[in-house]
């Protein structure tokens, strides 16, 4: 997989025939889609992430499991993506939501990019304050059943194997040492994970930085599986992006912290791991 999945806004024209959404979201409760009619780029129509790319919630599968491949595609028709149709995602996060989205999509096998940057990013355009009704198309049947093996790691996969993966934790560092844990059971991570803010991660991808930082290169040199997560595997796709902007691959963890510390029986660490990464 060679394609490079963040778009410059510079480059913006060059996709003028693509389908552009906007999927603003907010872990505080904000409504996105007022954010969205507050001024979005012209064009884009509204994606909702709950809605769309989430399941309902379940304590051991995180408060965002993923639906299955049929019920995504359902809900993608109505919004007029369908194979074959480039697709640009954008939010007002840095791309940290529309990750999501463009992982979903990807595995399908659907081509979609993230604005980098996200809406902001975009200074010469004059937002829209009008939404922009999506154009559906035929319901068509996606290439695959389920979520391929290839692309996740289940929370059994972790318990039975777990010095096959290197874990990287997307979530902030306050939550990774259970300094304050706003949302679930008890604060922490699980054992053995690296601590990787998905903004620290895309800073360093926008400075290449990457190319110098020792955390980056003692993950990249290291043989395991690199799996990434977060508080409910949304954030954790910011990493999948980035480290696929750099030519890496990194399985996802969609039940993320939420799903293993709703497990009263697994481990749970506050401990600093980082250094173990680091040569």
């Amino acid at each position: 997989m060679d394609r490079r999945p963040l778009l410059a806004s510079r480059d913006l024209a060059e996709f003028s025939g693509s389908r552009m959404f906007d999927i603003r979201w907010y872990l505080d409760g904000r409504d996105g889609y007022q954010s969205y009619l507050a001024g979005h780029l012209p064009g884009a129509s509204f994606i909702d992430l709950d809605a769309t790319a989430t399941s309902v919630a379940q304590p051991t599968a995180g408060r965002h499991p993923l639906p299955s491949p049929e019920v995504f595609v359902q809900a993608i028709a109505m919004l007029g993506i369908e194979p074959g149709r480039q697709v640009i995602l954008m939010d007002d996060a840095r791309g940290s939501i529309a990750a999501r989205l463009w992982w979903m999509l990807d595995a399908l096998g659907i081509e979609a990019y993230v604005l980098q940057g996200g809406v902001t990013s975009v200074e010469s355009t004059k937002l829209c304050t009008s939404p922009c009704p999506p154009t559906p198309v035929a319901p068509w049947r996606p290439p695959i059943d389920t979520w391929p093996r290839s692309r996740i790691v289940t929370t059994d996969a972790i318990e039975s194997d777990p010095s096959r993966y290197l874990l990287l934790d997307a979530r902030a560092t306050t939550r990774y040492l259970g300094i304050e844990e706003p949302i679930d059971r008890i604060g922490g991570h699980i054992p053995g994970a690296r601590s990787l803010p998905w903004p620290t991660m895309l800073d360093l991808l926008e400075t290449e930085g990457w190319r110098s930082d020792s955390r980056i290169q003692a993950i990249l040199n290291d043989d395991r599986q690199l799996v990434a997560y977060c508080g409910s595997g949304v954030t954790a796709c910011a990493l999948v992006l980035a480290f696929r902007a750099i030519g890496t691959e990194v399985s996802l963890y969609p039940a993320s912290y939420s799903g293993w510390s709703s497990d009263a029986t697994h481990p749970i660490c506050t401990v600093d791991c980082e250094s173990e990464c680091v040569t």
